[in-house]
């Protein structure tokens, strides 16, 4: 084959190698290869999806409202240390002991979490009514000590920029209101409209002063502190219960221990706002060491509450008892107890203080257990033993004379209420010092900090992933689009399926679809691949397809060669175009007709107008000389459709179309009639029966087996001589079809 390149340049030799890849490695070869050949083909599809992903992710990353993240370390200690121990018994029934695991479902409860809602009104929500997707994020930039940041543009102005502060004290509104969205215009000088959830004005109020109006039976009152924005800003404003407001706090809420048996829980919390995320952690921290501190110190204020109880009547007892006695002395004068009748009293005293005592006990402990608990029946027990006791010694007093009998009987009145008056005031000042000093078993190591940095979206995370996925998700697509394109990608499926040889495979071009482009607006340009490149791989792959028709049109009845495909779109036209100027630089005289009536289009490939032919031949307008145009490729002429007809089968089953073309085939070594596709139209079985040999046009990975054997019936049916098949636009031979076959590969290699 002689060289075609500029005669200038260095020598160029054909130099043919023959490549032998085994396959030795079976069907996974294969499967991998095809693997390589899709990724390869769908590259541009996949670098879309990604990229488009991509920017998604970066879009999210970049405009996504950040939020802030806040933390805080609490120590439970699990010693005893609330109690002193000079409260002997007492600091036992005071003291308790706790663990983390314990009191993290103390500190995430609605004991605190209620409170610190009330205390900082979370069950209110403002926020600024910006403009959708860019209003936010413009403010974000906005410094708070910067004032109201201006609008962009004057039509903008009823939408907040930056800076704008809405500070509600109080709020409360009727039931139906609650979780709905009411909406807050602020007006001129301090002054405001509130709107209900049908956007319908229900209030007018200003800025320090209470306003409140009727809805129904119900009340809705509100307490604007601050307000700063430009007239016509509208916010949102929600009032929600307290069910929804705990679950708006827990939502962002964790508590949990640092390590296991650590004692120290770290709670955290992510919110927009970074100074009311801190705001809500300290509170929270703040209300759980009270309610911790109150809790340890809550059995010693129950005590005193029945001691400050009792004390004043005890006092009265006490009083009246040492009063009774003295007004006795004086009245029977001196009287002189013997040593035995002291005995006695001492012991009727003790027994009695000792009673006395035990009931008190029993009250105190009835306020916490039943009658049948073991506590208070021992306590009954030693009650009615001691009472015994005393019935024993009332009964050696009612032997004594009448005056020793009623001054012992006095004197025991006031030493036993003296001595329990001052027993229990003992007692009521040690729990008083108990409770002053009780400290609770937990402690704040670590108080929350404003953060800087935001927590979520984290933006090089977010964008790593979404080109991650935007990766996985294009080749995925990739896939998932060759799978259901079902379009036949290896030619040995039409050998063996159909009994019908491959003629060629003709590669993929990327100058072609340079070409292409430049088609439809050609004038006087020649953009006919082979004129262009004549070194590119589909020219190659035709120049092989010329040798093989050397052979099948020996057998042929003439020299015609009908070029037809499935359906359009197939390349059909590029093939028959190129395939010509193939056999035409052989010296090979060789005529192009453009015989799709419909849509023809193989003029735009020479540059030349669409002028006179095929239809204008038959309908007797212009002789074969008229309708045959040369081209800028020497030995090959071209006849184009002609004016496009309004019947084009039946000027193709014209008498004239047929004496047309046993002309023409007399006149030219090789005539090529490119035929519209056969599932399209009947066209290609008309032109088909005049030819010596007919070639079908298949895409790789576009016309599915079964529209590939209904194209072939069709054909044979007609009667029409189809001798093979050519496997068009295949990218990727040596990945798609090298493995377990022989390659071919044809290049020039350069000498001096």
């Amino acid at each position: 084959m002689a060289s075609t390149g500029n005669p200038n340049s260095m020598k160029q030799t054909p130099e043919m190698h023959y490549v032998v890849d085994a396959d030795k490695s079976g069907d996974d070869d294969i499967d991998l290869g095809e693997y390589i050949a899709v990724l390869g083909e769908s590259k541009g599809f996949i670098f879309a999806i990604a990229l488009l992903v991509s920017l998604l992710g970066v879009g999210y990353a970049f405009l996504a409202r950040p939020t802030f993240a806040v933390d805080a370390l609490i120590q439970v200690e699990n010693d005893k240390k609330s109690m002193d121990s000079a409260l002997g018994d007492m600091a036992d029934l005071l003291s308790d002991t706790s663990t983390a695991d314990t009191e993290i479902p103390i500190l995430t409860s609605r004991l605190v979490l209620v409170q610190a809602i009330q205390n900082l009104r979370l069950d209110i929500s403002v926020d600024p009514s910006y403009l959708p997707v860019v209003g936010r994020n413009w403010a974000r930039y906005i410094a708070p000590d910067e004032g109201l940041a201006p609008p962009p543009m004057a039509f903008l102005s009823s939408f907040p920029w930056g800076g704008e502060v809405l500070q509600i004290q109080s709020l409360e509104v009727p039931v139906a209101y609650y979780n709905n969205k009411l909406k807050l215009i602020a007006g001129e000088g301090g002054k405001f409209t509130l709107l209900d959830p049908d956007k319908n004005p229900v209030l007018e109020g200003e800025v320090g002063k209470p306003a409140e109006t009727r809805i129904g039976h119900e009340t809705l009152r509100i307490f604007v502190s601050d307000l700063q924005a430009r007239p016509g800003v509208t916010f949102k404003v929600y009032k929600f219960d307290v069910l929804t407001a705990l679950k708006n706090l827990t939502d962002n809420l964790k508590a949990a221990e640092t390590a296991k048996s650590s004692g120290i829980i770290s709670v955290s919390y992510s919110d927009y706002d970074p100074v009311l995320a801190v705001r809500i952690v300290s509170e929270m921290a703040n209300l759980y060491l009270r309610q911790n501190v109150e809790r340890k110190s809550a059995d010693a204020q129950q005590t005193l509450s029945f001691l400050d109880k009792h004390l004043p009547l005890l006092k009265q007892n006490m009083d009246n008892a040492i009063a009774t006695l003295n007004a006795y002395r004086i009245k029977a004068g001196s009287v002189d107890l013997q040593k035995e009748t002291l005995d006695v009293l001492d012991q009727s005293v003790t027994l009695q203080s000792d009673i006395v005592k035990l009931r008190q006990k029993r009250d105190e402990l009835m306020q916490r257990f039943t009658a049948s608990h073991p506590q208070v029946i021992a306590i009954d027990a030693q009650i009615a033993r001691l009472s015994n006791l005393l019935k024993d010694i009332d009964r050696k007093v009612q032997v004594l004379p009448d005056a020793q009998k009623e001054i012992l009987q006095l004197e025991r009145d006031a030493k036993v209420a003296t001595d329990l008056y001052i027993t229990l005031l003992n007692n009521a000042q040690q729990l008083q010092v108990a409770k002053a000093g009780t400290v609770g078993n937990v402690r704040i190591i670590d108080y929350p900090l404003v953060p800087i940095e935001q927590d979520k979206p984290k933006v090089p995370l977010v964008i790593a992933i979404a080109v991650g996925l935007g990766i996985f998700l294009g080749v995925i697509s990739a896939f998932v689009r060759h799978a259901l394109r079902g379009g036949v990608e290896d030619p040995d499926l039409i050998e063996k399926g159909l009994g019908l040889p491959v003629y060629a495979t003709i590669p993929h071009s990327k100058l072609q679809d340079k070409l292409s482009r430049k088609l439809h607006n050609n004038s006087g340009l020649n953009l006919i691949l082979f004129s262009q490149d004549k070194d590119d791989l589909a020219i190659e792959s035709l120049r092989s397809l010329r040798t093989t028709l050397h052979f099948v049109l020996m057998e042929a009845k003439n020299n015609v060669i009908m070029v037809t495909g499935p359906s359009p779109g197939l390349g059909k036209s590029f093939v028959s175009m190129n395939l010509g100027a193939v056999l035409a630089s052989a010296g090979r005289r060789t005529l192009i007709i453009d015989a799709d009536l419909r849509r023809g289009h193989l003029h735009e490939y020479t540059g030349l107008p669409r002028g006179h032919g095929v239809s204008d031949l038959v309908s007797g307008q212009v002789d074969v000389y008229g309708a045959i145009r040369p081209t800028l490729v020497q030995n090959l002429d071209i006849m184009s459709t002609g004016a496009v007809p309004p019947n084009p089968s039946e000027l193709l089953l014209h008498e004239k179309f047929a004496q047309m073309i046993g002309e023409v085939s007399k006149q030219y070594d090789h005539v090529l009639i490119d035929s519209p596709p056969v599932l399209a139209v009947t066209d290609a079985a008309v032109v088909g029966r005049l030819a010596g040999a007919s070639l079908l046009v298949v895409k790789a990975g576009a016309n599915p087996m079964r529209e590939i054997e209904v194209s072939v019936k069709r054909l044979r049916q007609a009667g029409i001589n189809l001798r093979g098949v050519l496997f068009n636009n295949v990218t990727k031979i040596g990945s798609r079809y090298g493995a377990g076959k022989y390659v071919y590969q044809y290049a020039y290699t350069k000498s001096k």
